[in-house]
């Protein structure tokens, strides 16, 4: 006799939890219309379902209606869930989802084996949170912890019932945290075949795992064919290595490699070097002018670190830059190992850039600061490689070391005391070095007359020890050691004025505060004779008596808004114009001779900001003697909410700079867009730059395609990539 009562017991909880904690992960908490259950198996569990039911005959247990099993953050939804107490097979029907930290399991049906913690989903779908990874078949069988196998399957990082892309393929096991293999493949866009291949290997890896990352190829005529294979290569939890091989067929192999580690928050580092044994093409560039030398083994090494040391009191930084000639860094712009791609990798981590690749000159230096609350010291090495020829006459700083004092009071007494310091050795292998020390401690008095005029007189001495090792060129009778002294004395004069514009109603307020702050300042300096003095030690300062008047203006903005964190309805600031306009008179040449330019460049700045995404510098300078521009720079930068942004930059000097550089980016569509960017030189009639891009952003696929036409060569580039891998595949040409 069929003997059926409703369930309430530990029984029917603690097989299904036994079975779920073994299989896809552990079971855990749990949310559903009817009673809730709650059992400790192992750990508290929660069920729940409109109905439970025992069959004695068949030794099974029944669930139905909104069934819901739950441990922790794992939880087995269905419609209707039958377990047999005797195998411990458990089948789920109807809207069936097995909901992880990490993945989503969902189904028309499943079966499931408790003991060994395998199973099969019927017309299923596998979701992996962590790189969006979906795989799905009509039977999908789980085969273990971490492993699937789909006898007809598709595999793709694409959303929605129709992806972009996928790949399907027979025979597709999948082993997470390592790879995918299929057979009788094809790469389908929409529903379109594009590649077939009878076997494919695919990462389904998403933690740091050593492999081959994307090759690049290219083609010019400079290199020849181009091929480039980058190798990642994980060295811990904190390290890492990638070893780039770029060959060229007319220029040889190029070995790269990069080193980096993140050790903790502010320790970190990255180094990379490239090295090309012999250029294949050294002669031949420079005979065709193009190159300075006839170059055979070239190198490039550059990196930077952040460090804290003992225990955080102090800060370390390391910028390095070496690079074999002039002229490497103006040809390999371009790569995985290029310029342009290291320089973005440093900027992006570090917050700090190499010098321009048109730079002869690279800066290298190791600095280990300490702040204090009223001074800060500074100690380090500061080396220059000048790739342009001898660099043994080039002046380094082997260390240098400053400490200052920031401005503070001298006890309850009005005046206020602030110094600069600084100690370095100047070291090359040709030509005077020496030790040279300065100290410049200042005393001011500010004095506030009723908040109608500030004045502020100060006063600077400036010390200085050198000890220098002459070299057999330097004058025979110039001091070797010694010291110098210097002081300069500076007035600073200005009051502060201000009036506020209400253009608003009493209901919607808004009012501008136009501030504005004359200054007259002054400024004395005796010029010193050194010409007794080794050339190295010397500061050439000579006489300075002038005055400087300017005016600086503001406007700054109310406006009642909306607080987005709050709600409430709160004043908004915000100063979005600057405008300074001054000019200095030079006492010193007009009490020289009045007939000399003695009055200095009327110069102006405008800064407007209106907004977040608008902004407007502009710095010029006006010769009252001749009646000509001596400076204009503008520079405009706007963008939207859309990502569509434009760049304007305009310099001007006479004789020397008149270039504009633009840049501009147009979203075409929530997923396309265009860009370009120009670098041209008016004076010369010279375009230095010119790119033009096309790129697509879309939720799991892109690709970029950029022309560039520079003065030392032109080509395109093309990069695309799937979601999940990265880039896959990128074409260069030149």
């Amino acid at each position: 006799m069929l003997a059926i009562r409703r369930f309430c017991a530990k029984s029917l909880v603690l097989l299904l939890l036994a079975g779920f904690a073994g299989l896809f992960l552990n079971p855990g908490p749990a949310v559903a219309q009817g009673d809730l259950v709650r059992v400790d198996a192992k750990g508290p569990v929660d069920v729940r379902a409109d109905k439970v039911f025992y069959n004695e005959r068949n030794a099974t247990y029944t669930a139905e209606g909104e069934v819901e099993i739950a441990r922790g953050d794992n939880r087995l939804i269905a419609d209707r869930v039958t377990l047999d107490a005797n195998t411990l097979v458990a089948e789920a029907e109807g809207k069936v989802r097995l909901i992880t930290p990490d993945q989503v399991i969902t189904g028309k049906s499943m079966v499931v084996d408790m003991q060994n913690g395998t199973g099969k989903i019927y017309q299923g779908r596998v979701f992996i949170k962590t790189n969006n990874y979906y795989l799905s078949g009509n039977e999908l069988a789980k085969t273990g912890k971490d492993t699937y196998r789909v006898k007809r399957g598709t595999f793709t990082t694409c959303e929605g019932a129709d992806p972009a892309w996928k790949i399907t393929g027979d025979d597709m096991q999948v082993t997470i945290e390592g790879y995918g293999t299929a057979k009788n493949t094809a790469f389908r866009i929409k529903d379109v075949p594009v590649l077939w291949s009878p076997y494919l290997v695919f990462p389904a890896k998403f933690k740091r795992q050593s492999g081959l990352l994307a090759p690049d190829f290219s083609n010019s005529e400079r290199d020849g064919f181009t091929f480039s294979l980058p190798y990642f290569q994980t060295l811990g939890e904190d390290m890492d290595a990638t070893f780039t091989v770029n060959y060229m067929t007319k220029r040889g192999v190029d070995l790269g490699l990069e080193y980096r580690y993140n050790l903790a928050p502010g320790s970190k580092g990255s180094f990379m070097i490239d090295y090309l044994p012999d250029d294949g093409m050294g002669d031949e560039l420079f005979k065709e002018g193009k190159n300075a030398k006839p170059y055979n083994s070239r190198y490039w090494f550059r990196g930077m670190a952040d460090q804290k040391l003992f225990g955080g009191v102090m800060d370390m930084k390391v910028d390095i830059d070496l690079v074999s000639d002039q002229d490497y860094l103006r040809e390999f712009v371009y790569g995985y190992t290029g310029y342009d791609a290291s320089n973005r990798r440093l900027s992006r981590w570090f917050g700090r850039i190499l010098d321009p690749n048109t730079s002869t000159v690279r800066t290298n230096k190791l600095n280990i600061s300490r702040f204090w609350s009223a001074a800060s010291l500074n100690m380090g090495l500061l080396y220059y490689d000048d790739t342009t020829g001898n660099n043994k006459t080039t002046l380094q700083q082997l260390p240098t070391i400053t400490f200052d004092a920031t401005t503070q009071q001298l006890g309850d007494s009005p005046v206020y005391f602030a110094m600069a310091s600084g100690f370095n050795y100047y070291y090359r292998e040709e030509g005077s070095t020496g030790f040279i020390s300065d100290i410049d401690p200042t005393v001011s008095l500010p004095l506030n007359f009723n908040d109608y005029l500030e004045f502020e007189p100060a006063f600077t001495w400036n010390q200085r020890f050198y000890a220098v090792d002459k070299a057999a060129s330097d004058p025979a009778d110039t001091k070797s050691n010694g010291t110098l002294e210097q002081w300069n004395f500076t007035a600073a004069t200005s009051t502060y004025l201000y009036r506020v514009f209400d253009f608003g109603s009493q209901d919607d307020p808004f009012k501008i505060k136009h501030g504005l702050r004359p200054t007259v300042n002054y400024s004395y300096r005796p010029g010193t004779d050194e010409s007794d003095v080794a050339d190295i030690a010397r500061r050439d300062q000579t006489l300075q008596n002038e005055f400087f008047y300017g005016f600086q203006n503001t406007l700054t903005y109310k406006v009642m808004s909306t607080n987005p964190d709050t709600g409430l309805v709160e004043p908004t600031y915000r100063e979005f114009l600057r405008f300074n306009i001054g000019q200095t008179f030079d006492l010193a040449t007009y009490r020289e001779d009045k007939d000399a330019r003695y009055w200095g460049d009327v110069t102006g700045r405008l800064e407007f900001l209106p907004t977040d995404k608008i902004y407007f510098l502009s710095d010029v300078s006006w010769n009252l003697y001749d009646n000509e521009w001596t400076r204009l720079d503008f520079l405009v930068e706007a963008r939207d909410d859309r990502g569509d942004a434009i760049t304007l930059d305009y310099r001007f000097t006479p004789g020397g700079v008149k270039q504009l550089n633009t840049r501009l980016k147009v979203v075409l569509t929530s997923e396309w867009y265009a860009a370009f960017s120009n670098r041209q030189d008016f004076d010369n009639n010279t375009t230095y730059e010119t790119r033009y891009a096309l790129g697509y952003e879309g939720q799991c696929w892109g690709f970029q395609a950029f022309y560039a036409d520079d003065t030392w060569q032109r080509g395109f580039f093309f990069a695309f990539s799937l979601g999940g891998f990265g880039e896959l595949l990128s074409v260069r040409g030149f």
